[in-house]
């Protein structure tokens, strides 16, 4: 939702920047801007010289009537997608394997060239070798949910992070009850399930075969020999979710106003369904857990993770 926000200040912008540039000085048929045309971008510019662009709120805030009733009427009339950037997640990405390899090369030099979110940095400990067997089959079910989240916020979940933490808590039971899982089927379908039951969650046949195919290609990593680093990846990405949703939940105790845009166009949530500072606390600490787990266990899962 911010990304269309901020892609309908850009487009004025753009005009903007042609005007003070010289290069055009004409509408798409010809007629020469009028004054009120320039005055209406230099009176835009203006109410967003002092805005952060990466906050919702303080963007909608600086729009007149006329370029709020202009969003809304995208959003209500579907055009809104086409604003969108094109996001290609970053576990598509795969490494091409050589035919030869030459000797002196290093073969992490393979790597170098992949593309994904940085890694949060965990240490080890003892109670690592005494985990469950079911730590596995629970990660899975916090990868899927994770996957269902990122396509269904486009990437964009760090945008909107409260609702996002809310979506994936909603469809990640292990995540939300502590639920323990026995095997990978019973993982997935527990996401597919929660999907389903949610009615502001798209469920459809297709979205639904995209997020397993997504938690899927997470899981097999972009190539044998670093098989567990998308799934590291992702897990340190619902850290960065749920801290930055930790940080705004206790950040609006302090501005609960002026926040029109996100309870008109984000917040969709029922107000009895709440994130607290301590169920995000609990989550986190699972999350390190996990990514201590993973980091320990790369051997093992080099075999296992597709399965």
């Amino acid at each position: 939702m911010l990304e269309i926000l901020k892609r309908q200040y850009y487009d004025h912008c753009d005009d903007n920047f042609i005007k003070d540039n010289g290069e055009d000085n004409s509408d798409e048929e010809g007629s020469p801007l009028d004054s009120d045309d320039e005055e209406e971008v230099a009176d835009l510019k203006s109410r967003l010289q002092n805005i952060d662009l990466d906050d919702s709120d303080q963007l909608w805030s600086a729009l007149s009537n006329t370029e709020r009733q202009e969003f809304e009427a995208l959003i209500k009339n579907g055009e809104a997608d086409k604003l969108l950037p094109e996001w290609i997640p970053w576990w598509t990405h795969r490494v091409k394997k050589k035919l030869v390899q030459p000797i002196e090369e290093d073969a992490t030099d393979a790597f170098n060239d992949l593309k994904y979110p940085a890694l949060i940095d965990v240490p080890l400990f003892n109670e690592l070798k005494k985990a469950s067997p079911c730590v596995y089959f629970n990660i899975i079910n916090v990868i899927y949910a994770y996957a269902y989240i990122a396509l269904y916020y486009n990437g964009d979940y760090l945008d909107c992070v409260e609702d996002a933490a809310n979506d994936f808590l909603t469809i990640c039971m292990n995540m939300k009850n502590n639920k323990v899982f026995n095997n990978a089927e019973s993982a997935i379908q527990s996401v597919t399930e929660n999907v389903k039951n949610v009615n502001s969650l798209p469920g459809d046949k297709q979205t639904l075969l995209a997020f397993k195919d997504a938690g899927a290609s997470i899981l097999q990593g972009p190539v044998p020999e670093v098989k567990t680093i998308y799934t590291s990846a992702a897990l340190s990405e619902l850290h960065r979710l749920l801290t930055a949703a930790k940080k705004e939940i206790l950040t609006h105790k302090n501005i609960a106003n002026n926040r029109e845009f996100s309870r008109k166009f984000l917040q969709k949530h029922s107000p009895t369904i709440t994130l607290s500072e301590k169920t995000i606390l609990l989550c986190l600490k699972k999350l390190e857990y996990y990514l201590a787990w993973v980091k320990s266990h790369e051997v093992e899962l080099q075999s296992i993770v597709c399965d």
